[in-house]
């Protein structure tokens, strides 16, 4: 198996990773005081060095095994200077891995821990675009909404200290939204979030861009819809009798046509009469 490099956004994955099997990592920074913590199953954690070296990584080193049983991980330091012991608590608390970090050196002793953050925290502001189960909902009208938290979760960071948590607050309404069914409302919380992080100059787009973005992904999801509602409404349409079957079918296919040139208002309008036609046949 192959090395893997764990950023910020990957600490989550990481701790699932530990939950099936025994892991090593091995942690480091680079020349730009960025970490670099690289995992690997199956193999002895020295054999990380290298891999850490090609990410740009630099001595001191830190590597060891680690393991995650119930809401606690285990780090086992084979190698664990005091300074990137230091570092990779850092690390691993900014990124918030939702369980308490136990670190021990090689003999079983305990050198430090990570608690999860406080039980005043309540899951709504701690949840993130991993959090999204929303089950019973279309997978295709969620996904979209996912694809923008999650790229916008890490830029959050970037904003002033309130602000963020101004941010993440958002975020974490836009999950529960999500979660809830209520798509819109948290497609509308989400362009807001885009358009501060936008407007704060921590995105390559500008303002602008954002809501053009926005929009073209809340048309598609809206066009979604419609075509569901024209393709229920033509198997009403094909069982009205005769005379009716016809008029109706036509007026299906124009409505079909109008979402094939984007016209949502238009072909609302139209299926909007068609349902009034059928109601009126019953």
């Amino acid at each position: 198996m192959c090395a893997d490099r764990v950023t910020g956004d990957e600490v989550r994955a990481m701790v699932r990773e530990g939950a099936k099997r025994r892991t090593s990592f091995a942690f480091c920074l680079d020349q730009y005081k960025d970490a670099v913590l690289m995992i690997q199953p199956g193999s002895k954690p020295e054999s990380l060095r290298a891999p850490l070296k090609q990410e740009g990584g630099k001595p001191p080193m830190a590597w060891g095994t680690y393991i995650v049983q119930g809401d606690e991980m285990e780090m086992t330091c084979e190698q664990a200077p005091a300074q990137m012991l230091l570092q990779l608590k850092k690390f691993l608390k900014a990124n918030r891995p939702k369980v308490n970090v136990l670190f021990f050196d090689d003999g079983g002793n305990l050198l430090d821990s990570l608690k999860p953050e406080s039980s005043g925290d309540t899951p709504q502001s701690n949840a993130d675009a991993e959090d999204i189960s929303a089950s019973g909902i279309d997978p295709k009208a969620v996904l979209p909404l996912k694809r923008r938290l999650k790229r916008i979760q890490p830029r959050i960071a970037l904003a002033p200290g309130p602000l963020e948590l101004k941010l993440k607050r958002a975020l974490a309404k836009s999950v529960a939204l999500i979660n809830a069914g209520r798509l819109q409302e948290a497609e509308t919380l989400i362009l807001v979030t885009e358009r501060s992080i936008a407007a704060l100059g921590k995105d390559r787009e500008d303002e602008e861009t954002t809501l053009k973005r926005g929009q073209r992904e809340s048309d598609q999801r809206s066009l979604g819809a419609q075509v569901k509602r024209a393709q229920g409404l033509q198997a009403h349409v094909a069982r009205a009798p005769g005379p009716a079957r016809d008029r109706l079918t036509q007026a299906v296919h124009k409505a079909a046509r109008l979402l094939k040139q984007r016209d949502l208002n238009g072909a609302k309008d139209a299926m909007d009469k068609i349902e009034k036609a059928l109601t009126s046949l019953v």
